[in-house]
């Protein structure tokens, strides 16, 4: 692959979401990124400083790329907000293999002043306090974040027969098949209401 004339950071970002794609994140390789770029791999370190710091400019582009409805709407009642926003959260981690790995092996990143006093005065507008409104976006970040790392981690994965010690009651089974039957979205769904319903 010829070389670049001129290596940006977003061209490595961008190569390295390809990778991420292709391999996941267990085997995501500074050497595999500069080989994608047609460079040798110390080319990477005039922008990025070590392999950390360019996962977290990974994560963070994967949220401003794919992690569009942070705002709360005009009239805009608050569960109906915090459920788009992790909607939102969610189809942004699924997009990318290993998507909520990545975001949680970064950690966790400053907000945008004015978006973040956006969500906050949103909040406490309906009723709760600076402090209750970033505890609840806290939780639902983290719930969204839970979900689909058990979502990408294992996504075949369903309750079927084998899973217990002996053959379970045919309730359970057919329990167990409907479950499939609904989906993730749907399992997502009933958790992400049931924890809006508590939050205030």
């Amino acid at each position: 692959m010829p070389h670049p004339r001129r290596l940006e950071r977003a061209t490595i970002v961008a190569a390295t979401i390809d990778v991420l794609n292709e391999r996941g994140l267990d085997e995501l390789s500074l050497h595999t990124i500069a080989q994608r770029l047609g460079v040798r791999q110390p080319a990477l370190y005039h922008h990025f400083p070590s392999k950390s710091a360019l996962l977290d400019a990974t994560a963070a582009e994967v949220l401003d790329r794919w992690h569009t409805e942070r705002l709360p709407q005009p009239g805009e009642a608050w569960r109906e907000f915090l459920a788009r926003n992790a909607y939102s959260l969610r189809r942004a981690l699924l997009t990318v293999r290993d998507g909520a790995r990545l975001v949680a092996a970064t950690g966790p990143r400053a907000p945008e002043p004015a978006s973040a006093l956006a969500r906050i005065e949103f909040l406490e507008h309906h009723g709760f306090t600076a402090a209750g409104a970033v505890l609840a976006s806290i939780a639902v970040s983290r719930y969204v974040l839970g979900c689909v790392l058990e979502q990408q981690l294992a996504p075949t994965q369903a309750i079927t027969p084998s899973a217990y010690a002996e053959q379970p009651p045919d309730r359970l089974q057919r329990i167990s098949e409907e479950i499939v039957r609904l989906g993730p979205d749907h399992e997502f769904d009933v958790g992400l209401q049931a924890l809006l319903r508590g939050l205030l």
